[in-house]
């Protein structure tokens, strides 16, 4: 876990409509940085990548307002770089995904999603 220590310090954007698995996954996820940006559709997701300039994100993909789909295309038109996490519960709306670096199942797992992170810095 040594890679996770390295990343205390980043700005995590977490988008994710549904308001239960939103709370619990930030409150797991601020266990491990300090800086988390939340965000409850793709449009308002994309509008705190803008201004907050997060190091990770991690977003669900069937949202309203705009889905994690049409979110993950307008970041990557704004930075290729920037390392993005999707959780789903469902496994055919990953088949389709490109850029992205890693996809975790909901529910989601800490272990698995803090591997996921890990495994981006390793």
């Amino acid at each position: 876990m040594d890679s996770l220590e390295k990343l205390k310090e980043f700005k995590v954007l977490y988008v994710e409509d549904d308001d239960i698995t939103r709370e619990m996954a930030s409150r797991m996820i601020s266990k491990y940085f300090k800086n988390i940006v939340i965000a409850a559709d793709g449009r308002e997701g994309l509008e705190k990548f803008s201004s907050e300039a997060p190091d990770i994100v991690i977003t669900d993909l069937s949202m309203p307002e705009m889905s994690g789909f049409e979110m993950i295309s307008h970041i990557r038109k704004l930075n290729q770089n920037v390392p993005i996490i999707v959780t789903t519960a469902y496994r055919n709306e990953t088949e389709c995904l490109e850029d992205v670096n890693a996809v975790v199942f909901k529910p989601v797992n800490k272990k698995l999603l803090l591997q996921a992170i890990s495994n981006l810095y390793d």
